[in-house]
């Protein structure tokens, strides 16, 4: 049973008696919005996870999977890519080479940093499993008519040009 999305009104009206000029509309908004991101992101690991992967693991698969030099990318390269540190990238790598699935890459004289590069098994395995994902993808905006998705892009972009507010700067005024 799903829990409802839509916070208590009492409770948020409390909150509106100690914050002075909250938006309880625009509050109460942006609780759907936690809500899918939590059960997304869960059933998401449990797809990564059926598929032998984390989600990290996923993400520097992709990102190899899309970049355009044959030669693979640098763990700098693919921390900026990913949003991870550069300590994380390279426990995913070894992770990953011992799967077969990526290997590293020597960049010239520099031995201080390599090239990560999909392996003809990573190849191979993503060919295999990024049918059934993005049919998963294409199943889960299905609920959405064409017109309703340009718009649900539209508005997803101008939030993530907002997600700052979340940063750990002091709050300021909208």
């Amino acid at each position: 049973m799903k829990v409802p999305c839509i916070p208590h009104f009492e409770k948020l009206a409390q909150l509106a008696r100690v914050t002075p000029g909250l938006d309880l509309e625009a509050v109460a908004s942006c609780v759907p919005l936690l809500y899918l991101q939590r059960e997304l992101e869960a059933a998401l690991e449990a797809h990564y996870e059926a598929n032998g992967l984390s989600r990290g693991r996923w993400q520097l698969l992709m990102q190899l999977y899309k970049a355009a030099p044959p030669e693979g990318l640098t763990p700098a390269q693919l921390a900026e890519r990913t949003g991870v540190t550069r300590a994380a990238i390279t426990g995913l790598v070894d992770l990953l080479v011992e799967a077969g699935l990526v290997a590293r890459g020597e960049v010239g004289e520099d031995r201080r940093t390599y090239r990560v590069q999909l392996t003809a098994e990573g190849n191979a395995f993503l060919a295999k499993v990024l049918p059934d994902h993005m049919q998963r993808m294409q199943r889960l905006m299905q609920a959405l008519s064409t017109d309703e998705r340009r718009a649900f892009v539209e508005m997803v972009e101008r939030l993530r040009a907002r997600v700052e507010v979340f940063r750990h700067a002091p709050a300021e005024a909208a």
